[in-house]
């Protein structure tokens, strides 16, 4: 399955050349026969969680990056549920039909309201790297923070600091090089979240 921010950015119609790959079995295998097929080259993330990336250059000379994992979880849905936000917990089935989006979070609905909302009360919670991203997608989509999620980030700010390293620094920078970078550092300053941000970076 297709899932997350490429299916989004198919609805909104919007460029691709990121793409994550859900596998119900092994995924690494499947990345492995990818980056073969298409001459490209492949990275192993995380050999136990079964997580892998792909670099391949297209035809017209274009870099796609494709991200292969494994199900988190039994089933397809209960992946999208373990996701960050209801925008990014949608599906499509490579193997029926494309035109068909997997929605058990209502994510579509959500678009449309221009609402960036988490997919479960303790998604922030569990991966307060999602604090970061939620000031980026939401001034990168123009979509207004959910109350509940807005409050669940001010809960787990400081929950950056338990992130690796490596995560805050790639996210941060993704913020920076966002196509409104000046307003997502005002809103992160405004949420209290700028400081640890700073404050973590700064100690390595």
């Amino acid at each position: 399955y297709i899932v997350g921010g490429a299916v989004r950015d198919a609805y909104l119609r919007g460029a691709i050349k990121d793409i994550d790959i859900a596998v119900d079995g092994d995924a690494i295998r499947m990345a492995r026969h990818i980056a073969d097929w298409f001459d490209g080259d492949i990275f192993v993330m995380d050999e136990e969680r079964g997580v892998a990336r792909v670099f391949v250059t297209t035809a017209v000379g274009e870099d796609v990056v494709l991200d292969f994992a494994n199900f988190r979880g039994a089933t397809i849905v209960d992946d999208l549920r373990d996701r960050d936000f209801t925008v990014n917990a949608m599906a499509a089935d490579l193997l029926g039909d494309m035109t068909v989006i997997i929605d058990p979070l209502n994510g579509v609905v959500d678009l449309k309201e221009k609402v960036l909302r988490r997919c479960t009360p303790h998604s922030i919670q569990d991966d307060p790297i999602r604090v970061l991203r939620a000031i980026r997608q939401s001034v990168q989509l123009k979509l207004k923070i959910h109350p509940d999620t807005l409050q669940d980030i001010r809960q787990n700010v400081a929950g950056i600091q338990e992130s690796s390293f490596e995560r805050v620094r790639d996210e941060f920078y993704k913020v920076l090089d966002s196509p409104n970078p000046s307003r997502a550092i005002r809103v992160l300053q405004h949420l209290d979240t700028l400081k640890y941000v700073i404050a973590y970076i700064d100690l390595f």
